[in-house]
């Protein structure tokens, strides 16, 4: 530590920085000095960020009794001003009140920090600035009629009162590139009250001897020379001192985290080890809704008891941070997936519920929860204040067992404490907000949350990588500061579009334009270059299409290479794997035959996926490795296409030939009763009612297509419909399938015929081949016992009703070839029968008939790893397989 701080401090001089990391740091070295000397107990240093030090100032007027008016928070200003933006005449032109009320509350800092003058805005703004104002007078009236203050007034207001502030004998300001307006008017008023004030501004211990300047052909592997810059000083025996900056940092935290973990921590990615970081603290936190804690708490809270999405009750579900999530783990999987199979998209808590008491769910502890939570979230009145509001939010979650049956560990038991702190805001802005029903008081929490920045608390690591604001004041022995482009420093201006720019520019408020982010990013560099006698200075010469140059401002720094930095060189944990790697081929095609005597599910799947490919008839209808079903809003493809097959199936029950079918009159009353029972039958498999609307329009489309379909049958010559959706048992190679054939007709020579309806299109020319992809009706004919006169797809879908197949000749169907019927069954017979013999075997070769087409509608390809296939082909052979 600095010998005047440190000095300072023992004399009992109150320190103020102009950040809290400072604050922190220059605390953590006051008591590491008394610790070093051998201290047991020493007196607290008075070290306060700036805000804090204001903080602590009004909080000792308040205790002294003066009637101060109530000081707002953040959050309770923003609704105040979404309040006001909201009554105003221009609200009615804006999309995002919330957005727009941000905003505003930053104009109103920068306009009472830069003292920026509301009267000239009418005579030197735009009309959005003239608008500002009228809010801006506004919101000043609402708080001086309810005796409050926003942030941005208190130093004018402790200013007004400097006789009754009980003020530091001495202050020392430390880390401070420049003050603004209002906090030079308080520092002077400060002095004048008889506080001594000084300003110490630091400079480096020695001069920086090594500051060298190095470009890299992209971020990442700027970022990784850092990360390797980093690990080879601290294998050198400096293990602390060592600082990164990024004056992008919040915009590559995630690349910044992974790179550094992967170099310095490669363990943290190994099973068991702690997630957090020992060795590294990025200075830049996340939002708090980012956590997984939050999430889960906030989906919790946003279910209704009546209709949800089922991907937020399939989250809810699955989500191990309920009571018994550990305990019913497996039966809550089985849960999910028989949601999934429902085929709704909305589902309610009742609904939900039930499915929990099935037998096979074995939920009870989820039953519970279930309970408790609808309990909660009923007996909460539909409209009252915020703070009751977190009262029936905190039920809610208690009610469920929020955070979870498993021991919190340090970082989520801060997380729990901030969402506490959130809860709090949201209470506290029942002062400016009065009572509000549920949606909107989730959705203050919901903005609360991820306005928060907030990182859990760590020990102190050696390393530091920080934001070019965060490191104002510190000292470094070592410092890399990367990211020094010319697009990203200076940085683009961003001036508030509230005030008049010309205000802006005089005041030179900050980023108000291109010379005030080069003044500043200029002062801000001289500081960061003072600031470690060991410097480097780097840059990537390209982000995606774009060149870059190096900044401006370093171009008077000495280039060198990457070469000439003692960079760690050693190899990350994957590469070691990859070089340490034995590689072995083994050809594993084969899984265990099909037992003698055993029904295999799946019907006519089991030939089309042998033929398609092995493994997937392996994977799918021997191991049951199937795809979770998403529901998606209304009916999909095959709940379409069972609709309709439902429809036919009842219309020819009740007219069941071709001659009925010509004579009756009352064909429409047929097709609209079967369309209705088709509609009833899904809602009852559903466990739901379609909404009216959707369930007409679905049934007024039925009704259309099938009495197209009907016009199309019509035109053949007589027919009895025997078999209408028959289900039969065959064996094919040793293999016992049940198969459901949609309809067997039969003619006058009491020959048949068999049909498969289809809403899709199907492909007749794969049956010339020996891996067929539609194999239902070659199957269905080598089981049937009666000679057949066709074999037919009758495709049913709008815009095309037509028959596709094959007759023997002695039959004319239009759409379908003629041929030599009996001749093709025996050669399907022998295909059928090769890949049934495969499929009972065992065989199960990733071989895929077209991997273009098969591949692309199968979801086991991480199972079966295909595509690591061919990459390692690529690598060993220089070809892909």
């Amino acid at each position: 530590m600095d010998q005047r701080i440190s000095t300072a401090l023992k004399d009992g001089v109150t320190v103020v920085t102009a950040s809290r990391r400072l604050a922190h740091a220059f605390r953590q070295q006051y008591n590491s000095s008394h610790q070093a000397n051998g201290a047991v107990t020493w007196q607290s240093p008075a070290i306060l960020p700036w805000n804090g030090w204001l903080s602590a100032l009004w909080d000792g007027l308040q205790f002294a009794g003066s009637t101060s008016p109530v000081r707002l928070g953040a959050w309770q200003e923003l609704v105040l001003w979404e309040r006001v933006i909201r009554e105003s005449p221009a609200s009615s032109e804006l999309l995002q009140v919330g957005a727009t009320a941000a905003t505003a509350q930053e104009a109103w800092h920068l306009s009472v920090q830069w003292r920026l003058d509301l009267a000239l805005f009418d005579s030197q703004g735009h009309e959005d600035a003239r608008i500002f104002a009228g809010w801006a007078k506004r919101f000043h009236k609402i708080c001086d009629g309810q005796s409050s203050l926003d942030t941005a007034r208190v130093p004018d207001y402790l200013r007004g009162v400097m006789r009754q502030v009980r003020l530091p004998k001495r202050l020392l300001l430390l880390g401070f590139d420049e003050f603004t307006p209002q906090q030079q008017d308080f520092i002077t008023a400060c002095r004048e009250a008889g506080c001594g004030i000084e300003l110490l501004n630091r400079t480096s211990a020695s001069v920086a001897t090594q500051t060298v300047r190095i470009p890299f052909p992209d971020t990442e592997q700027e970022i990784s020379a850092a990360a390797r810059w980093v690990r080879g000083i601290m294998e050198g025996g400096n293990a602390s001192g060592i600082a990164v900056v990024l004056p992008d940092l919040t915009a590559r935290r995630k690349q910044v985290e992974r790179v550094f973990r992967t170099i310095l921590e490669p363990n943290l990615q190994l099973t068991g080890w702690p997630e957090k970081s020992r060795i590294v603290n990025i200075s830049a936190g996340e939002p708090l809704a980012n956590y997984p804690l939050i999430s889960s708490a906030l989906a919790i809270l946003s279910l209704s008891p009546g209709a949800n999405d089922w991907k937020a009750l399939s989250a809810f579900v699955r989500d191990r941070h309920l009571a018994g999530a550990e305990t019913e783990r497996t039966a809550r999987g089985l849960l999910d997936a028989r949601l999934r199979g429902y085929g709704r998209s909305q589902l309610s808590i009742a609904e939900l519920r039930d499915a929990v008491r099935e037998k096979s769910s074995c939920c009870p502890i989820l039953d519970r929860a279930l309970a408790g939570w609808l309990g909660a979230s009923e007996a909460a009145p539909s409209n009252q204040a915020a703070g009751q509001w977190c009262r029936t939010f905190s039920e809610m979650l208690k009610a469920v067992g929020w955070p979870g049956e498993h021991a919190l560990n340090s970082a989520e038991y801060q997380t729990v404490e901030a969402w506490k702190g959130a809860l709090s805001e949201l209470a506290r802005t029942d002062f400016v907000v009065g009572e509000m029903p549920k949606g909107e008081a989730f959705s203050l929490l919901s903005r609360i949350v991820a306005g928060t920045m907030y990182q859990p608390e760590s020990p102190n690591a050696p390393v530091q990588i920080l934001g070019t604001l965060e490191a104002s004041g510190l000292q470094f022995d070592h410092l890399w500061i990367a990211g020094l482009n010319d697009e990203t420093w200076p940085g683009p201006p961003s001036p508030n579009p509230f005030l008049p720019l010309s205000l802006q520019r005089n005041a030179g408020v900050p980023r108000c334009c291109p010379e005030r982010e080069l003044a500043f990013a200029t002062l801000v560099t001289e500081r960061l270059l003072a600031s470690s006698p060991d410097i480097v200075l780097s840059y990537p010469t390209r982000k995606d299409d774009t060149e870059l140059a190096p900044s401006p401002l370093i171009l008077s720094v000495p280039e060198a290479a990457p070469a000439d930095l003692c960079l760690w060189t050693g190899n990350t944990y994957k590469r070691i794997i990859q070089q340490s790697r034995a590689m072995e081929r083994m050809v594993d095609e084969q899984g265990p035959p099909l037992g003698a005597d055993v029904w295999q599910r799946g019907g006519a799947r089991v030939f089309q996926y042998q033929a398609g490919c092995p493994f997937r008839a392996f994977a799918e209808l021997r191991l049951g490795a199937e795809d979770l079903e998403n529901p998606t809003p209304g009916l999909d493809a095959r709940q379409r296409g069972t609709l309709v097959h439902a429809t036919l199936e009842a219309v020819w029950k009740e007219i069941r030939t071709h001659d009925g079918l010509c004579r009756r009159n009352d064909i429409s009353k047929v097709i609209q009763d079967a369309a209705e029972a088709a509609i009833s039958r899904l809602e009852n498999d559903r466990g739901g009612q379609l909404p009216p609307r959707f369930a007409l329009l679905e049934r007024q489309r039925l009704e259309r297509l099938i009495a197209q379909w009907l016009e199309i049958e019509k035109s053949r010559k007589p027919f009895e419909v025997v078999q209408p959706e028959g289900e039969r048992y065959a064996e094919m190679a040793g293999i016992r399938v049940k198969v459901r054939i949609d309809r067997i007709d039969r003619l006058p020579d009491d020959r048949e015929v068999i049909i498969d309806y289809k809403t899709g299109s199907p492909n007749i020319h794969s049956w010339d081949t020996d891996r067929p992809e539609e194999p239902q009706l070659p199957l269905y004919s080598t089981i049937h016992e009666t000679p057949l006169a066709a074999v037919l797809f009758a495709e049913v879908k709008p815009g095309e009703v037509r028959f596709r197949g094959l007759t023997d000749g002695a039959v004319v169907i239009p759409g379908a070839d003629s041929t030599d019927l009996a001749a093709r069954i025996s050669e399907w017979r022998g295909v059928l029968e090769r890949l049934g013999t495969q499929f009972r075997a065992g065989h199960a070769e990733v071989d895929p008939k077209d991997p273009a087409k098969t591949c692309r509608y199968c979801s086991h390809s991480t199972l079966c790893r295909i595509a690591e296939s061919a990459t390692y082909g690529n690598e060993e052979d220089g070809r892909s397989k």
